[in-house]
């Protein structure tokens, strides 16, 4: 390590600890992601704006009517003070109608783009929430798998450094040829690879489920607070 660092103390390089292993049932996790993440009010955020650009469609075609109504004072002068002076009192009000007579079919364009803009809107959010559901449910199955892969890999280990330790011994006391001594030692560090590995797939699918849901499962108890 300390040819590595150039450090005088150079801390000693030690194998992490398994990852928890909580017991996560896949709908449990599903809840919680729907609870606690943001994209479930972002899905129905663009589902409602896809529905209100329809209805605005719909009601900004076709038959129109304007009220419009002013009351207060009102006077004119040649310059601003004067015009505080001798208010005349004002009330009007006025009512426009808008109807086409003949729009060549523009109406039912206007609102055919928009249902079809809010079908598109809809499609593509069914994908993502249904691609958001998938990874969820799978990354809390993979913690079981992961957490005995684990398990395996470290009695794995275990045993590669039992081996190599005998055949370290055999070959000093002249029994086993250096060939043999070098096979187990690369057998040895293969086999501490591939625990180090394990343990760090166990912990990055830990944290991937703490982000996909915003929950810990250990201490039962959300991340954040609830959106």
């Amino acid at each position: 390590m300390q040819a590595y660092t150039g450090l005088a103390d150079a801390p000693a390089l030690v194998v992490p600890a398994s990852a928890p292993r909580p017991a996560v049932l896949p709908a449990r996790a599903l809840e919680q992601a729907r609870q606690n993440r943001s994209a479930t009010l972002a899905f129905r955020r663009r589902l409602l704006l896809a529905e209100r650009d329809v209805a605005q469609a719909r009601g900004t075609t076709g038959f129109q009517a304007t009220l419009l109504a002013n009351m207060g004072y009102v006077n004119q002068a040649a310059n601003l003070v004067d015009t505080y002076q001798n208010l005349q009192n004002q009330q009007r009000v006025s009512l426009a109608f808008s109807l086409p007579l003949v729009d060549w079919g523009r109406q039912k364009s206007i609102i055919k783009t928009a249902e079809l803009a809010r079908d598109q809107v809809q499609h593509n959010v069914a994908q993502e929430e249904r691609s958001f559901e998938q990874t969820v449910l799978s990354q809390s199955g993979q913690l079981p798998a992961l957490g005995e892969q684990a398990r395996l890999a470290g009695r794995a280990d275990s045993l590669a450094q039992r081996r190599y330790d005998i055949a370290r011994a055999t070959y000093v006391l002249g029994r086993i040829s250096l060939t043999d001594l070098t096979l187990a030692s690369v057998a040895k560090d293969s086999a501490r690879r591939g625990y180090i590995a394990a343990l760090r797939a166990g912990w990055v699918a830990y944290y991937r489920l703490r982000a996909l849901t915003l929950y810990d499962f250990e201490r039962q108890q959300p991340l954040v607070a609830n959106q």
